[in-house]
């Protein structure tokens, strides 16, 4: 249900910002959780409109994020040191969890410390397999004080890359529409009785993607290569008022109403 209640919140914010930005009436269309229905229905200059919705999140991210915050700070009297161990969001965290507290100890034990991990990766293979398999990102730690006992925290290992061009970011969006993950979106508009049908993607703060749309830059200068059967796009972020972006037939590139 809680996946559910995700979609329709940003359903009603992407309706919002479909009808602050093209000052017309905007219904939802699947109220109800009517299987196979899109989710948002409008009349835009004597033309009917469908719009699907469609959250871009990754399960992993969330849920590495969300397990994190869940541990908070772990005391362990058999430590000396504060640590942070940084865990790959790609992994099962079950058995590193389990491991973490005898290895810490064990890396202390030994000496080896942050301050020396080129001997993590370049001296100790056996040590540098076990990081691998446990998703151990990377480790830091710093001595410990009465007020911060000795104990670890458990954290989602950053990630990242180049950050993409806006024309990227479309092109990127138009792969994504075009892939077998999004097969229920383009069947969904597909299957709607309207003259026009258009998606309405919102891109999760782990995506690249979300940086570029997160702040107002000069708009797209070539039109997005749709997949069949969709005519228009629109583009945004769940960051707090993110900007939006949108491909309108009739209009071309055109900056929307912030999502709000």
């Amino acid at each position: 249900m809680q996946g559910r209640q995700k979609i329709d919140a940003a359903a009603h914010m992407a309706g919002r910002c479909v009808s602050s930005t093209l000052g017309v009436e905007v219904l939802a269309n699947d109220a109800d959780g009517r299987q196979g229905a899109y989710d948002l229905a409008l009349t835009h200059e004597e033309r009917t409109i469908a719009v699907e919705v469609k959250l871009v999140v990754d399960p992993r991210h969330r849920a590495a994020g969300t397990k994190s915050n869940q541990l908070g700070y772990t005391r362990q009297p058999s430590l000396t040191y504060v640590w942070l161990v940084y865990l790959s969001p790609d992994k099962n965290w079950k058995r590193a969890l389990a491991r973490i507290p005898t290895l810490l100890a064990e890396l202390e034990g030994r000496g080896l410390l942050p301050e020396f991990a080129h001997y993590f990766w370049q001296h100790d293979l056996n040590l540098y397999i076990e990081f691998e398999q446990l998703g151990i990102d990377s480790l830091s730690c710093v001595p410990s004080t009465e007020k911060h006992p000795p104990g670890y925290y458990v954290m989602q290992a950053s990630w990242g890359g180049i950050v993409p061009e806006l024309e990227n970011v479309v092109s990127s969006a138009c792969e994504l529409m075009s892939s077998p993950n999004m097969s229920k979106l383009r069947q969904q508009l597909a299957e709607a009785e309207t003259d026009e049908r258009h998606a309405f993607l919102i891109y999760g703060w782990e995506y690249m993607e979300a940086i570029p749309l997160s702040y107002e830059g000069p708009l797209p200068s070539d039109p997005p290569k749709l997949p069949k059967g969709i005519d228009g796009v629109w583009l945004s972020t769940t960051a707090t008022s993110s900007p939006t972006i949108a491909w309108i037939p009739e209009r071309g590139w055109v900056r929307a109403a912030p999502m709000g």
